[in-house]
């Protein structure tokens, strides 16, 4: 009895509720909904685009088969409605697990407080539109001299491309694997939620080439729509090809815009328009994600000063050779001349005929180390006349340096010439 009584006991006590387990599986239910979703979106739309492109070529004629296509269509259509519910169902979950939701009330009072309502309602707009079977009519629109007639299949084909823009960020989120009860446990201590919004802005700004994907979705769905708008007009235009469409997009998302080939017809000339905004956004983010790419971390921009500090050194060093090897050749220049011009007189008491500040060599090779030595320590000098000063001053007291030098020069030669010849003792001289 004692046992029984202790089961039941036990029975009656609630279960260990464990949220990160209970997310896990919560999670894995909703990413095997949310792939039946967009494998179903894309389907809808890839049945639609072959009948429509099989009723224009049977010139806007339908036919039976094209209405058991179109029933076909609606049927995935209905399936990815029911997997919609269940996909909002388990996302419900996921917030009455985590603690997000409004207790005490009923459960669609408490859907309507999540905030799951509206992208729930515009969800299944998007979804519902698809050409209904057993329904054909024309579509007129006149506009720039021009009238074109469009089937309904057509028209409403293309607006089933808003599935795509709406589900390509569900595939990057899924793709990039971001979106998981690890995540969510994580956004949920910081206050974050971990939104396909914040996933694209995420991979965007980090992956190149998740804005590679985006381009071409984008191309290839604005080419699709040219395609169907500019066709009816027969055979002014050369836009019912898919290679001149895809042209003609990248010509306008790229703002280049040569003229070759260009819309003729209203409908066309708003997607061209459409095309045109959505480039400035694409450039934005490819401007944007290019710039991160090439910014230096803090350890690099170090080590490429120091590098860079290295080099200087080494080209202030070339510079200074450079100068005193100007110097030199400029002194025994003009010392050569004043040797011809016999003026010893004024060699011995340093009259300035020997300056060589005015060699041009050698006043560009000192201007270029002074400006170095400038550029090294407090930045580019822009004082033309204080730095032409600041040489002047260097180069007097070199040339005072070089005369002294050779000086000695001559003193040493000649005391080496009176020992060889055997003359008298010379002058003890001070170095």
């Amino acid at each position: 009895m004692k046992g029984d009584y202790a089961a039941l006991k036990a029975m009656d006590q609630p279960m260990a509720f464990n949220r990160g387990e209970e997310l896990q599986k919560l999670d894995i239910r909703r990413q095997k909904v949310n792939i039946w979703v967009i494998g179903l979106a894309l389907t809808g739309v890839l049945i639609a685009v072959i009948e429509n492109e099989l009723l224009w070529h049977n010139r806007n004629i339908p036919v039976m088969s094209f209405q058991l296509i179109k029933l076909l269509n609606s049927g995935v259509t209905l399936i990815l409605f029911y997997s919609i519910l269940q996909y909002y169902a388990v996302e419900f979950e996921l917030l009455e697990v985590s603690g997000k939701t409004v207790m005490g009330t009923s459960y669609l009072q408490a859907f309507i407080l999540s905030g799951l309502l509206r992208p729930f309602l515009i969800e299944t707009a998007i979804i519902l539109i698809h050409p209904l079977p057993f329904v054909n009519y024309i579509v007129h629109i006149w506009g720039l001299d021009t009238y074109c007639a469009y089937s309904s299949d057509g028209f409403v084909t293309v607006f089933m491309m808003l599935r795509l823009y709406h589900y390509t960020p569900r595939i990057i989120a899924e793709a990039s694997g971001l979106r998981n009860e690890k995540t969510r446990l994580i956004g949920l201590m910081n206050n974050v939620d971990i939104s396909y919004h914040f996933i694209g802005k995420a991979m965007l700004r980090d992956s190149l080439l998740t804005l590679l994907f985006l381009f071409i979705v984008s191309v290839v769905t604005l080419a699709y729509a040219t395609i169907v708008f500019e066709r009816p007009i027969g055979p002014d235009t050369n836009l019912d090809l898919f290679e001149n469409s895809v042209w003609l997009v990248i010509i306008t998302m790229t703002t280049v815009g040569y003229g070759d080939i260009y819309p003729k017809t209203p409908m066309g000339r708003y997607v061209a328009i459409f095309a045109a905004l959505l480039a400035v956004v694409l450039v934005a983010l490819a401007v944007g994600a290019v710039t991160d790419r090439l910014t230096l971390s803090r350890d690099e921009s170090k080590v490429l000063e120091f590098i860079e500090n290295i080099r200087s050194k080494q080209e202030r060093k070339s510079a200074a050779a450079q100068m005193l090897q100007h110097a030199w050749r400029a002194y025994q220049s003009q010392l050569a001349k004043k040797h011809q011009k016999g003026n010893k007189h004024a060699y011995e008491s340093g009259v300035g005929e020997n300056n060589i500040l005015y060699e041009p060599l050698f006043y560009k090779a000192a201007l270029h180390y002074s400006q170095m030595r400038a550029e090294s320590v407090n930045g580019i000098s822009t004082d033309v006349a204080l730095t032409v000063t600041e040489n002047a001053v260097g180069i007097k007291h070199m040339q005072g340096q070089i005369e002294e030098l050779e000086r000695k020069l001559t003193d040493m030669h000649n005391m080496i010439k009176t020992a060889v010849l055997g003359g008298a003792s010379t002058k003890s001289t001070k170095w």
